[in-house]
């Protein structure tokens, strides 16, 4: 675990470079960062799309009735919504199927990949950390999450 520590470290001392080098500061203006940040992960990090993002990353392509049968909870026509959504943010791309013109495959571009890259780490801290190594059984792709999502609310109340 020390090495994610470590990892820790690298990323917040690029980050600290690359706003230097930009001539921007986020301490200089924390309200506008807090702004800029909660927009981000709002467009980028809501609506599920991260989990759509992180199965793209690893299934390298896959068309929408398929990824709605993956993650679950989705019919093909709001999936299809949120990848159009995801392709005019810029990270992913949508091309056709060999087997099935009319079919359309959806991969990462590059931005998602890199995206997609920078946030493995985390996915994998968060399983170790937590001792997520055991499978999820089939069928239950969010089964662990929405279990200690239960946990956490019983516990506030």
């Amino acid at each position: 675990m020390e090495r994610f520590a470590v990892l820790s470290e690298m990323c917040f001392r690029f980050s600290q470079d690359i706003y230097l080098r930009a001539g921007s500061v986020p301490e200089m203006d924390v309200d506008e960062t807090i702004r800029r940040n909660i927009s981000i992960a709002r467009r980028i990090f809501g609506n599920r799309f991260l989990e759509i993002l992180a199965t793209i990353y690893l299934k390298k392509s896959v068309g929408a009735s398929e990824l709605a049968t993956i993650l679950g909870g989705f019919t093909t026509p709001e999936l299809t919504r949120k990848l159009e959504a995801l392709e005019a943010a810029g990270l992913v791309e949508k091309g056709h199927s060999f087997g099935q013109p009319d079919s359309a495959r959806y991969s990462l571009n590059h931005k998602g990949t890199v995206i997609a890259r920078l946030g493995e780490p985390v996915f994998l801290y968060l399983r170790l950390a937590e001792g997520w190594t055991t499978p999820i059984p089939e069928g239950q792709p969010g089964a662990e999450a929405e279990a200690a999502d239960e946990v956490e609310a019983a516990a506030r109340t």
